[in-house]
Order: structure tokens, then sequence, then C-alpha cells
């Protein structure tokens, strides 16, 4: 791997065996049968909460892929850049009461601020999502949150290419 090209997470969040919760993690997987640059490492995280905040360090950009519930039409795609000095550090004394450790009660804002509590944030971090449709037990997605997994990766992959370029 190249010393001067950046190191890249894209994380798919979320259960995919509840419908369209499963959102990020169909994004990588359909990402991971195309070719990605050997600096992308393209990994489905689940429910991990705030246990990748170690990991976040290694990277020097982090894509987050995640279902979300804004209150828009089912398949729509948000994005969001998010720089590291954006991101709230807590002093010592509230972060051992913010964090709950429990995958079921954290989500990507906890992740971010406990990431940047510890040293381990990057500079910058994306994060995608998709307006769901619903959430239910099974592995199948709605049709529309199923037709932007594809429209999603082909982004991504974009957006690494002329990140990969850059460097």
């Amino acid at each position: 791997m190249s010393q001067e090209m950046p190191k890249i997470l894209v994380a798919g969040v979320g259960n995919k065996y509840r419908g369209d919760d499963g959102f990020g993690p169909r994004v990588v997987e359909a990402l991971m049968t195309k070719g990605l640059p050997e600096t992308v490492e393209a990994r489905d995280v689940g429910m991990c909460g705030v246990t990748l905040a170690s990991d976040l360090g290694d990277y020097e950009h982090i894509i987050f892929v995640d279902a979300v519930e804004k209150g828009g039409t089912p398949g729509t795609i948000y994005r969001t850049e998010i720089k590291a000095e954006e991101v709230k550090e807590l002093k010592s004394e509230e972060a051992k009461h913010s964090f709950t450790f429990d995958i079921h009660e954290t989500g990507l804002e906890e992740l971010l601020v406990y990431a940047k509590t510890i040293g381990t944030l990057p500079p910058t971090t994306t994060i995608i999502g998709c307006e769901v449709s619903e959430i239910t037990l099974g592995e199948s997605l709605s049709r529309p949150v199923a037709a932007a997994v594809s429209r999603v990766a082909a982004f991504i992959l974009d957006d690494l290419q002329r990140r990969c370029e850059r460097k």
C-alpha cells in the first residue's frame, strides 16, 4: 500500500436482519463486488456502536452509510460531511457519564464524540443516510431503499476515485 495514499474506511452501519435498517451493510456488499482502490476498506460494522471508536484512528477519512428516519420520502439520500473540529470533545468528567457502552443505545453522533474524546477521530467524516420505509424483521429491503443501494454505491465509488486522484 502506497504511503502517500489516504486510507479510507467505508462503514456500513445497521442490522441487515431488520429490513431497511440493513441499508448500510447492503451498500458495503455492493461495493465489495466492485474494484475498490487499494487504500479503501469496506466493512459491515453492523451495530458496533462506540466499540468502533478505537479503530477510527487508523483512517484518514471515514464514510458511514446508514439508514435514517428524518421524515422524508423513502429512498431519499442524505449526505453530510463533518470536520473533526466541529465535533464536541468531552472533558474527562463528562465522558464518564456520557456513554452507555450499550450497542443498542449508541448512534453515530455518540461514536464521533467518543472518537474525538479519545483522539481517534479522522480529520473528515462523511455520513450518507437513506430514508427508510420500514424497519421489520427480515432481510428484505423495501423497494425504494433497495433501489438506493446501487445509486449510493456508485456515488461512493466516484467519490473514492476523486479522493484517491487528489493525493
